[in-house]
């Protein structure tokens, strides 16, 4: 997000049952898909007026062209409208206008200016809500309710920051009866906020600049599901000069056309499920229950379910099945969630029959996804996301172990790692590579389910160091640039790289020793400031990757 004066800093074999007993009573689910859609993901932008980039053709700014932002597959629109109570933003009134136009569901955003007095919330909600009122309203369709933008203190400390964001949000709420979204990143809630669990009644616009997918186990604040995920300030969109914000929404294009419906006002967690029924099996129960009453104004997106007050498990269907389940009586727990929060559990008994203890269990195939950022760094710790869920259903295993092998492309040093799944079928490690490496995730096959195997891959800058023998010397003298390496790149060229006429030009090479070491002589036959570094192109096994700058000056 963009604020008035500057750039922001911002930023998924048969088996005998004698073995059951030792089994993990994981909950798997049934093929019952309520509101079924295709897993298509919905993106949006948000724009301000640094998203009118002047050109020759327009000075003053471009226009936005919201057909064409449209037609790059974009289902929604958020518009900077203001800022503390003295901005409007010059763009906000057409963007908003013509991003509708275009078929857009659209919203906008206030940039805030925390400070005292704590009225000062009460007169920029006012200020925010009159200059959205000049292109459109929140009580028409395809419209976001109102967006504060929290990314600054102002120099409050953290009670009154808290009451001036709650006095802002409840304002907004009373002028136009909806349920206002609040924007913010992970850190400022973290650290600068406490981690406070006081805003969790609104949706949260979540940024955090990443390809791996935020979970209830990662969000900051208390919150259980983020409703738009801000995943990047990068990505370019037709339509748009430059790269910009792009946003996830969490959930299907209906449930979208739905949550921005401002022609309602409910906005709260669902009911409890309704008519739940238990059909014992082998050593497995089916649970299947109707939805709730009350859906809370939004789309229900998931039910969270436990056996027996154990594991909970995430799944989309109104239907599951408990296993490795013994004779006797058990409970259940089943509660709807939508992206208002978790409602209220339904829960009930049921008893398990005798059954044959010899009795075989086809074991059932699971979906393992690895996923990781394309890129990364030797330096810098990267981040592996595995989700795993059962094939046909979609339903999460909570409580798997996941074994990870990261095996580069070159030497053979291979890291390992494991992984616990968690609520939502998700769990995530950190590894370091030293050059391009693939990432495997496996299961192993039990009774009850099929190995399972994924595969993703990440290309890396390799590290790089330079440094000079001397940072001043006089003309003539002796200069050496001298660095290392991985060793595992030994034998490769390696290039020294001046800085003149606004570019690196590449004016030696050498060979990178055994030990991943180089040396260069640098020239000294001319006085002045030369800008150095070192240099290792692209190749099939790494990234291209330049040292840091070293400066010389000679006299």
């Amino acid at each position: 997000m963009r604020e008035a004066f500057s750039r922001p800093s911002l930023y998924r074999a048969r088996n005998r049952f004698a073995v059951v007993a030792s089994t993990l009573a994981l909950i798997v689910g049934a093929f019952t898909v309520v509101h079924a859609e295709a897993a298509t993901t919905i993106t949006g932008v948000d724009v301000s007026r640094w998203d009118h980039s002047a050109t020759t053709a327009y000075p003053k700014g471009t226009p936005i062209d919201w057909v064409k932002v449209k037609a790059a597959g974009r289902s929604f629109a958020i518009v900077k409208a203001s800022e503390d109570t003295n901005y409007r933003s010059p763009y906000f009134v057409s963007d908003y206008q013509q991003a509708r136009a275009a078929g857009l569901v659209v919203g906008s955003y206030h940039f805030a200016r925390p400070a005292l007095p704590l009225s000062t919330a009460t007169d920029q909600a006012k200020y925010y809500v009159s200059t959205v009122l000049q292109a459109g309203a929140f009580n028409a369709r395809d419209s976001f309710p109102p967006i504060l933008d929290l990314e600054g203190t102002g120099g409050l400390s953290r009670s009154n920051l808290i009451a001036w964001t709650q006095q802002f949000l409840t304002t907004s709420r009373a002028l136009t009866g909806r349920t206002p979204i609040l924007y913010t990143y992970d850190s400022f809630v973290r650290n600068t906020m406490g981690n406070t669990k006081l805003f969790t009644s609104y949706p949260l616009w979540y940024a955090r600049y990443s390809s791996i997918v935020p979970t209830s186990a990662t969000l900051p604040g208390g919150w259980n599901q983020w409703t738009m995920w801000q995943y990047t300030s990068t990505e370019t969109t037709n339509g748009i000069i430059g790269k910009g914000d792009v946003s996830r929404w969490n959930g299907t294009i209906s449930a979208l056309h739905i949550f921005a419906d401002g022609r309602k006002t409910g906005y709260a967690p669902p009911s409890a499920p309704n008519n739940p029924v238990v059909t014992p099996g082998v050593a497995s129960a089916t649970l299947n229950w109707e939805l709730p009453t009350d859906e809370g104004g939004v789309v229900v997106n998931r039910y969270r379910v436990s056996i027996d007050s154990g594991l909970e498990t995430v799944t989309p269907s109104t239907s599951f099945v408990a296993i490795a389940l013994t004779p006797g009586n058990h409970t259940y727990s089943i509660s709807a969630e939508n992206v208002a929060g978790i409602g209220q559990a339904v829960t009930g008994t049921f008893t398990m029959p005798p059954f044959d203890a010899n009795a075989t269990i086809t074991p059932v195939a699971l979906t393992l996804t690895s996923v990781n950022a394309p890129t990364g760094s030797a330096l810098t710790s990267n981040v592996v996301q595995v989700q795993l869920s059962r094939a046909d259903t979609g339903q999460a295993i909570n409580g798997a172990t996941v074994n990870i092998l990261v095996r580069p492309e070159l030497g053979t040093v291979w890291t390992t790692a494991v992984i616990t799944t968690d609520v939502e079928g998700v769990g995530t490690t950190t590894f370091k590579a030293p050059v391009d490496a693939s990432i495997t995730a496996t299961t192993q096959a039990g009774v009850w389910y099929n190995a399972s195997r994924a595969r993703s891959y990440i290309r890396i800058k390799p590290a790089l160091s330079a440094v000079l023998s001397t940072v001043s010397v006089k003309r003539t003298g002796l200069v050496k640039l001298r660095g290392g390496t991985t060793a595992l790149l030994a034998g490769q060229k390696i290039y020294r790289q001046v800085y003149a006429g606004g570019r690196w030009n590449t004016v030696a090479s050498s060979t990178i020793s055994p030990s991943g070491r180089y040396v260069f002589t640098v020239p000294t036959n001319t006085k002045g400031v030369k800008k150095v570094r070192a240099y290792l192109p692209l190749t099939p096994r790494h990234l291209a990757v330049g040292s840091r700058t070293v400066v010389l000056t000679v006299r």
